[in-house]
């Protein structure tokens, strides 16, 4: 009996010992994007066969949330927080040990560490990994009020960067501001850092001066502002010594306005398009504003590309190519956004493909993924709880991306002048929280859409409150979208004749934005992106 016993003991220790094991994991944190996918390995050591062992991940930093379990060889869905269904799994192979864990669209709340624990019969072992995350915060707001003769109080703010970032105040010449700057840091519910600096300033020492805010030199914002004092606090020897320098700007603008009829003459001789004549006067107009301001900044640019907006509006906003250059006489709220040439922007093309797995069931998705079509355009389709649209695939969350719509006859495949004579037709992009909602709010700003309609009768029009109607002077087939991540910019284009459309601005930064498309529910044909 003796024997026996000591023969189980020994089998026991034997099995303890054959399914002994320990965990490998990275050392330091594992870098990752916003909307990207990222995986967080571990494994097993020596590599035992995990089929059949409890494999789980959880997070160490939030009340040890579950992230994934496979119990009982099978992944226990009802046991995973409802923020990580759906975006998490097991990649790895079990039969080799490897238990390594794949996140799918890293959100800011991803951020921290992570648990891999795996339990055997007789054994078990965990380890931790972490995810960090670099996200880079707005474009700072600059506003300043007078406190003194020649002394202004000039604050910059910027918000949503991932960690405390450093802030530098400088003159035009690239000299550091050091007049004691005061500074404020606060982080949000998400954890990220917003920062807040103040400091008094003389505007006589330079034209203009900047905020930056930064990480790394790769990864900086920065606006600038120009300060000025009102008329009423200059001295008047100032005014006096300045009266010379106003007599010479007047006989300027007097030059100038005579060359303006002297070309409204010659183009009208010559027969040359307004257009043409519409762009050089712009030029005119905008010298002739220097010579009013006393500027003496010799580059040629267009005002607009030198001043960066002070402010962001709260409403949404949307700018048609009716207004997309303005000369504003202050500088104090200016609003000024530069439309990229069509032909800049195509060189930020991106494959985009549509998602059938997620479509409404009233919409037939090819099998390439690149068009849309109404399943049974003669009759009403049965929307329900859907939007009539289609998501892509992509989540785009940072940099330039740039594609292109276009309506195809349904029989040939052919492009054809269809887009406007299509009864009903919307594209652009939604907020990921839009995208997974499963409730149907409006197609609206507030809800997380910005997009481009058009319906058959009221022509072209922006989905703002209220809304924004977008002319057009002449019909296209091809509808090119521009989405500036960084500037936080969505903007519309007749890709056919090269026309900006219009361009919504004000984006919130720091959202992962998803392309869609919606076809209409009337017509047979379909549209297709590219």
């Amino acid at each position: 009996m003796l024997a026996i016993f000591l023969g189980m003991v020994l089998n026991l220790g034997n099995t303890v010992a054959d399914y002994s094991f320990n965990l490998s994991v990275p050392h330091g944190p594992i870098p990752v994007q916003l909307g990207s996918s990222a995986t967080l390995p571990c494994q097993l050591n020596p590599r035992h066969n995990a089929v059949a062992f409890r494999v789980e991940w959880n997070r160490l930093d939030k009340d040890s949330t579950v992230v994934l379990l496979r119990e009982n060889r099978q992944i226990q869905g009802a046991s995973v927080a409802p923020e990580y269904r759906d975006r998490a799994s097991l990649i790895g192979d079990l039969e080799k040990g490897n238990v390594s864990l794949k996140l799918e669209n890293i959100t800011l709340a991803d951020r921290g560490e992570y648990v891999c624990f795996v339990k055997h019969t007789t054994w078990y072992e965990r380890a931790s990994v972490s995810l960090s995350m670099k996200v880079v915060g707005s474009v700072p707001v600059l506003s300043y009020t007078e406190v003194g003769k020649d002394e202004m109080n000039v604050t910059c703010v910027s918000d949503g960067w991932s960690s405390q970032p450093t802030l530098t105040w400088k003159y035009k010449q690239g000299r550091e501001i050091d007049n004691n700057p005061v500074y404020e840091y606060s982080i949000d519910a998400d954890g990220l850092v917003s920062v807040d600096s103040w400091l008094l300033v003389s505007p006589s020492k330079s034209e203009w001066i900047s905020c930056s805010v930064y990480l790394s030199d790769q990864e900086m914002r920065e606006s600038r502002v120009m300060p000025q004092i009102t008329r009423t606090q200059t001295d008047a020897v100032t005014l006096a010594s300045s009266s010379g320098e106003w007599r010479a700007a007047f006989i300027t603008i007097l030059v100038l306005v005579l060359l303006e009829f002297s070309i409204l003459f010659l183009f009208h001789r010559k027969g040359l398009d307004l257009k043409s004549t519409h762009r050089l006067l712009l030029g005119i107009s905008i010298l002739e504003n220097r010579q009013k301001k006393g500027s003496h900044d010799e580059r040629p640019e267009c005002i607009a590309e030198e001043i960066t907006p002070l402010q962001y509006p709260t409403e949404q906003k949307v700018q048609t190519a009716e207004k997309a250059v303005t000369d504003n006489s202050t500088m104090t709220d200016a609003q000024i956004i530069k439309i990229t040439e069509l032909d800049m922007v195509k060189g930020n093309a991106v494959k985009l493909t549509l998602d059938a797995t997620i479509a409404p069931t009233f919409l037939t998705i090819a099998k390439n993924g690149k068009s849309v079509t109404c399943s049974d355009p003669k009759k009403q389709a049965p929307q329900g709880d859907h939007h009539p649209h289609v998501l892509c695939n992509e989540r785009l969350s940072s940099h330039q991306h740039y594609w292109e719509i276009t309506g195809y006859s349904g029989v040939m495949g052919i492009a054809s002048q269809h887009l406007y004579n299509r009864q009903f037709w919307y594209a652009g992009v939604c907020s990921a929280a839009a995208a997974v909602s499963k409730v149907k709010s409006p197609v609206s700003p507030e809800h997380g859409f910005w997009v481009l309609h058009y319906r058959k009768g009221t022509g072209y029009f922006a989905n703002t409150e209220p809304t924004t109607h977008i002319p057009v002077a002449k019909e296209f087939n091809t509808l090119g979208v521009y989405l500036d991540c960084d500037k936080h910019t969505l903007s519309f284009y007749d890709a056919q004749n090269k026309q900006h459309l219009c361009t919504f601005y004000n984006i919130p930064p720091l959202k992962i934005l998803v392309p869609l498309i919606c076809p209409g529910v009337k017509d047979k044909d379909c549209i297709q992106i590219s």
